[in-house]
């Protein structure tokens, strides 16, 4: 829980670093664009935990909706929300559901625990690290290795 919530500390921190007027941004016409990017980070962490929990694939789509209702002005507070609610979800798992094997979202056979690392603690430093080279693409060449890793301005000398 700790480590998911400072991986959302420092999405918000990375957040407040999108230039005005880039929510459009995407780097080849395949990929999202930064708002799509937020969308999506604002709902795989519960959708994630959510699915891990019930061993359930079916849990995700209904994230997926709820996320295209994310907006530059109300991410951080959706984001905030969803945190809560897979941090009380992640509470509820016991030590023999941790242990539990299950096989979803085609990555085989392993218990929910190894599931829940697999997943959400993987996903969200790599969306993290999306966002910020979007940041950085797309005009904010000022942050660097302490804004993604540290969720902090460099210290002026």
């Amino acid at each position: 829980i700790d480590s998911i919530k400072n991986e959302h500390r420092i999405i918000k921190h990375l957040y407040t670093k999108i230039p005005a007027g880039t929510f459009n941004y995407k780097p080849t016409e395949k990929q999202r664009t930064t708002l799509e990017l937020l969308q999506y980070l604002a709902i795989v962490t519960p959708a994630a935990v959510s699915v891990v929990y019930k061993a359930d694939t079916n849990l995700f789509m209904p994230y997926v909706e709820v996320g295209k209702t994310v907006t530059p002005e109300n991410f951080v507070e959706i984001f905030d929300k969803h945190l809560d609610d897979a941090t009380k979800v992640i509470e509820q798992f016991t030590e023999e559901d941790l242990a539990t094997p299950i096989n979803i979202f085609n990555m085989g056979e392993m218990t929910k625990g190894v599931y829940l690392v697999e997943t959400i603690l993987k996903w969200l430093p790599a969306y993290k690290m999306q966002l910020f080279l979007y940041i950085k693409s797309s005009g904010n060449t000022d942050i660097g290795t302490s804004n993604l890793w540290g969720g902090m301005d460099m210290p002026k000398n």
